[in-house]
């Protein structure tokens, strides 16, 4: 509400009666031109930025005068309840009160000037604080610490936010003057007598600077030295030992960089005081800056900025690589050597013990961190307490080390049973166990942890409060069954309270099981979220989308697209949290990659471009990064199209570009380029091949190494080329990795994968002699197989493939008289194996090699009628088989085979015949699913 010297008469009236109403107005020397209140500062801070008008600016300017102008409290207006007297309230209160609603309505012209400066790209001096100075003036060392944090925080402003140097120098000076002009109302005689609770004002000002200012403890530190510097000389200390330790806890919440080097100074000084010392929680302070330290090394400590230390030993600098906690440990150590010498303020506790364990935890692991537990554990006086025993399993929780992190549970159990109550078992105890769980990969993580959670909840009821499972222990037992979605579905509505970790988390697990169902189950969660009021983030947007990308069903890209549509409304509707991300539109161009659909490429590539121009025109989040650009190649590769090779190559040089400009983000790797390659290799034709080489080259260029699955597609380039001799170079690179993995590189070792499309790149090969060069790379895998240099066997690809070299055979008679006893020996070997079974497609193989390479009319029909009776019995009688058999056996055989029925259609066929042909493929996807 506005002072009646700014508003309405009319509205003056209706404030005067309200507050009279209330018994705010007791005083009857109340008057007008000191109607200025609490709930006008409030609404003129809630007035939107950019939306204060010329008249909100006036009235703001004439309570700031009138309010800095009172030196007299009498007829002030305290805003505080009716209960609360006028002449109850002293001088000095009252005036701190109105220089409070003078630094808000400061700050708050300040931040509109700010706003209306990056508008118009100009900014003008502020001068509002004129006026809060000499408020403060009146106020004592807490209000010109108000005045001096405003200016400071101003200059912050300026620098990071606007880029205004000028304007940043000026709100320094000016925080500057606010310091001066306290230091001179401080030795003022006349506050004499109020100086011994200036040390109570310092420290209320530090505690609130240190959870306000959170992102500037060098504010802190600054207003400390300057009033510690300016005490020196007075009659009374302006600060103690609380202030310091207030100072170097600031450095400790910031997480900034130079927060151990800062806190170990402020100790130094402390420690060099002569009129104060030091205590436990001072050694605590900087211990807990080194503890939160992620840095494996701490450098060389600047001895020279160090105050020199009375008959103590020189902290960090014996080495240029001491650790933070070993640092950690000499400080410890050094409270126990003071202790001993009689200085009980420094006497360590278990906090003090705490710290070093979690230091030694956060830079060494799980073991020397123990060691500090057991200290305790055999110390005269400390005893560990829950922190301790929950910060060792937290250690062990990272690496998902279930067995020690139960055991140190234990030793926490058993403490408590022998007496030490600081070592009662916690609900936080138990999540760290059940962490452990759900980063530990195994099988049955999921069902210790319901055997945990059970046993917290058998406590609870009867009568350990403590132990009650909450939200988040849930949504952990959740996560720890990452792998069975159906059960972690059913978790989710077993709890009470839902929020969107427990949604998000369940939807997570569905993306990552794949198929159609699991999309359907992600998107019903992701809708039932919303219809809850569990406002979905993008995160989980970005699971759904990815379900659907796994699901391989049809119209799944666009339901993807459609899910990524359906987040940019909401963002654009006000909901802040759903801003879309390089990473939604990554899963998106991914799922189109997966997608069979026509210009299924076209589209994530026009994604692709958008990403692009929304990150030149500032929006950061939208960057794409190598992935994104590889999800875009692999939509090539897998599209089919005619240019599909160009279109991908063309994507990976604006990588190579890009990464040569300066962009580290976008360098292409040893996927890029091999998805690139992929794409010529499936496109075929006589030059892929040639392209594929020489992305091989470009690959070796920029420094990426090429590895195993690229060599394998540039083999697969070659084989699929049809080019005079590339059978013979798919082969050279064969032998290329067999050397370098008998040379021990193991990486390189051959696979399956590798003898199999050297051996299809002689199957599709002219050459002759290429059933016997087929069946000689068989049987070097064999023979490398059972030298232990490739881990795989031959599996059904690999026999098929050379069969198909067989079946494909061109030449004189004897060749193929040749390639069919290779074709029958292949055939047997097979059938005596009871690892591989022949599938439809290698008995239509067999066929097509009976056919072709067998001239004699009667041992043709008498192999097929054999083939066919094998073929049926196995269930793998296909379509295809069924009719290469109609065409190439006699009406006599045919109609023999089919039981001398009138069989001329494949659905006729009885089911036993076909009954596997079905599931080959169906398990073959279930397969690929579960790898992926």
């Amino acid at each position: 509400m506005a002072s009646p010297s700014v508003d309405t008469k009319n509205n003056s009236r209706s404030v005067y009666s309200k507050r009279k109403r209330r018994g705010v107005i007791n005083d009857p020397a109340y008057s007008k031109e000191h109607q200025i209140d609490k709930q006008f500062v409030d609404e003129m801070e809630n007035i939107p930025l950019g939306h204060l008008t010329k008249e909100n600016k006036r009235q703001m300017l004439l309570a700031l005068r009138q309010l800095s102008s009172i030196d007299q409290c009498g007829n002030g207006y305290s805003g505080e309840s009716s209960s609360v007297s006028f002449e109850s309230s002293s001088l000095a209160r009252q005036k701190r009160r109105y220089a409070c609603m003078v630094e808000s309505l400061s700050e708050r012209l300040l931040q509109e000037q700010a706003y209306e400066a990056t508008q118009s790209k100009r900014r003008n001096p502020p001068r509002t604080y004129n006026f809060a100075i000499k408020a403060w003036s009146h106020a004592n060392v807490r209000g010109f610490a108000y005045c001096y944090a405003a200016w400071y925080r101003e200059a912050v402003f300026a620098s990071t936010n606007i880029g205004n140097s000028k304007a940043s120098s000026s709100a320094l000076l000016k925080a500057d003057e606010v310091l001066q002009a306290m230091k001179q109302s401080l030795i003022n005689e006349e506050q004499s007598a109020s100086s011994a609770n200036t040390v109570e004002d310092v420290n209320s000002l530090l505690i609130l600077w240190s959870s306000i200012y959170g992102d500037t403890p060098d504010l802190v530190e600054k207003f400390l030295l300057f009033v510690e510097l300016n005490s020196r000389d007075a009659e009374y200390y302006w600060v103690n030992t609380q202030s310091y330790n207030l100072v170097i806890n600031a450095w400790a919440k910031s997480g900034s960089k130079d927060s151990i080097l800062r806190s170990e100074i402020l100790l130094r000084e402390l420690e060099s005081n002569p009129r104060i010392k030091p205590n436990v929680l001072s050694y605590s302070g900087v211990i807990t800056c080194m503890a939160k330290s992620k840095e494996a090394n701490i450098a060389k400590r600047a001895e020279a900025l160090l105050s020199r230390m009375e008959e103590r030993k020189e902290l960090g600098g014996e080495s240029p690589d001491n650790r933070s906690a070993l640092h950690c440990e000499e400080l410890l150590n050094r409270m126990l050597m003071l202790a001993a010498e009689g200085n009980s303020q420094v006497v360590p506790n278990v906090r003090t013990y705490n710290l070093v364990l979690s230091a030694w935890a956060n830079e060494h692991g799980p073991t020397e961190a123990e060691k500090v537990l057991e200290r305790l554990e055999n110390h005269e006086c400390l005893r560990p307490n829950a922190i301790t025993y929950i910060t060792c399993m937290d250690v062990y929780a990272r690496t998902g080390d279930v067995h020690n992190c139960l055991r140190i549970l234990s030793k926490m159990e058993k403490a408590f049973e022998r007496g030490n109550v600081d070592a009662k078992p916690t609900r936080r105890a138990y999540t760290s166990a059940l962490n452990a769980l759900s980063k530990s990969g195994r099988g049955d993580a999921g069902l210790r942890a319901e055997e945990l959670v059970q046993t917290m909840e058998r406590l609870y009821r009867q009568g350990n409060e403590d132990l009650q499972p909450d939200t988040t222990v849930y949504n952990v037992l959740i996560n720890c069954h990452k792998n069975s979605a159906t059960r972690a579905e059913k978790i989710l509505y077993k709890m009470g309270n839902r929020d969107v970790v427990s949604y998000s988390s369940v939807i997570n697990a569905y993306s990552k099981m794949g198929g159609v169902e699991a999309a359907k189950k992600a998107q019903a969660l992701l809708d039932e979220m919303q219809e809850q009021d569990v406002m979905p983030n993008a995160q989980v947007f970005n699971s759904a989308i990815t379900a659907w990308g796994r699901s391989g069903c049809k119209g799944a890209a666009g339901k993807a697209e459609g899910l990524l549509k359906q987040l940019e409304q909401l963002y654009e509707e006000g909901n802040k949290s759903l801003q879309p991300t390089a990473q939604v539109y990554t899963s998106v161009i991914s799922a189109w990659a997966k997608s069979d659909e026509p210009g299924s490429a076209l589209r994530a590539e026009i994604l692709l471009k958008l990403m692009r121009v929304m990150y030149k025109r500032g929006n950061k989040s939208m960057k794409p990064n190598a992935f994104t650009y590889t999800s875009c190649i692999n939509a090539w590769a897998r599209s089919a199209e005619n240019n599909a090779g160009e279109r991908a190559e063309a994507i990976l040089d604006q990588m190579i570009e890009l990464y040569k400009n300066g962009d580290e983000d976008v360098k292409p790797n040893v996927i890029s380029f091999t998805a690139a390659m992929d794409a010529y290799a499936r496109n075929g034709g006589r030059n892929a091949a040639a392209k594929a080489n020489n992305l091989l080259l470009k690959m070796e260029s920029i420094g990426v190494k090429p590895n195993l699955p690229a060599y394998n597609v540039l083999i697969a380039a070659w084989g699929n080329s049809q080019q005079q001799g590339a059978a013979k170079i798919a082969e050279n690179i064969l032998t290329k990795l067999e050397r370098q993995s008998e040379s021990g590189n193991i990486d390189m070792r051959p696979t399956v994968v590798s003898y199999s499309s050297v051996i299809n790149a002689w199957a599709k090969s002219t050459e002759s002699g290429k059933a016997r060069r087929a069946l000689a790379v068989l049987e070097r895998m064999k023979k490398m197989n059972a030298k232990g240099f490739v881990d795989a066997k031959p599996n059904i690809v690999s026999y098929t493939s050379c069969l198909n070299a067989c079946a494909t055979t061109y030449g004189d008679q004897e060749e193929k008289l040749e390639a069919f006893r290779i074709a029958c020996s292949l055939f047997k070997e097979l059938s005596d194996d009871e690892s591989i079974r022949p599938n439809h497609i290698t008995y239509l193989t067999f066929f097509r090699a009976i056919t072709k390479l067998v001239p004699h009319f009667e041992k043709r029909e008498s192999l097929l009628a054999t083939s066919f009776r094998l073929c049926s019995r196995d269930g793998q009688l296909d379509e295809n088989c069924f009719f290469h058999l109609k065409n190439a056996a006699s009406p006599e055989l045919f109609s023999e085979l089919m039981g001398g029925s009138n069989l001329t259609l494949y659905s006729d066929l009885p089911f036993e015949w076909k009954r596997n042909v079905s599931a080959t493929p169906k398990a073959r996807n279930h397969i690929k699913r579960q790898i992926h």
